[in-house]
């Protein structure tokens, strides 16, 4: 039994090396200009290895890449509504000023996947329209709870935040001096009623 956990575990250790090495490749190179063979490179083993690992090969990459950065910001918004939910999109964008990485490469990987044959152009599709559902929501609780202020439109609210979100993103991996959080703040702050 011990056997079976430690070869689970190196497999385990070697797929977040694996995704390591296309976070990194992605980010410097974009999806399109990388290769298997560059992450196989990195890691030190074949290309036959990472796809031993990822049977999709780098579509498979990518789509892991993407649900990791996701996922930890998932974990943010879980079980949160209303004002509580728009507070947790600024301390995302507080976190998100610590991983530069993430950040450009979700920039990056977004701007090629615009082009509608990119294999990840479906992903960020549905990606910001769940999102934009999500934010709409919040602002549509906070309202009910007659906490915007008069003629405020949730959706429209919802689409404003995600467009200055993206572009205060944007403007700090151009070295503006952007905090990016804060500005997320300040945004919301202007369609509520009393500040978060």
């Amino acid at each position: 039994m011990t056997g079976t956990r430690g070869t689970y575990r190196k497999t385990a250790q070697r797929r977040e090396q694996i995704l390591d090495a296309a976070f990194t490749l992605f980010a410097k190179n974009g999806y399109t200009a990388s290769s298997v063979n560059e992450i196989a490179r990195m890691v030190g083993i074949s290309q036959t290895g990472v796809l031993h690992h990822f049977a999709g090969g780098k579509l498979a990459l990518l789509t892991a890449v993407l649900q990791q950065r996701d996922a930890l910001a998932e974990e943010k918004l879980q079980g949160k509504t209303g004002r509580d939910f728009l507070a947790a999109l600024v301390e995302i964008s507080r976190v998100q000023a610590q991983q530069r990485g993430v950040v450009q490469l979700y920039r990056n990987l977004s701007t090629e996947a615009v082009d509608s044959t990119h294999p990840a152009h479906q992903y960020f599709h549905e990606r910001l329209r769940r999102i934009a559902d999500a934010v709409t929501q919040s602002y549509s609780e906070v309202l009910l709870q007659d906490g915007l202020l008069p003629g405020v439109e949730p959706r429209a609210a919802a689409l404003n935040t995600l467009a200055m979100t993206e572009g205060l993103e944007a403007l700090w991996l151009q070295g503006m001096d952007v905090d990016m959080a804060e500005g997320i703040r300040d945004y919301i702050n202007g369609y509520l009623q009393r500040p978060l």
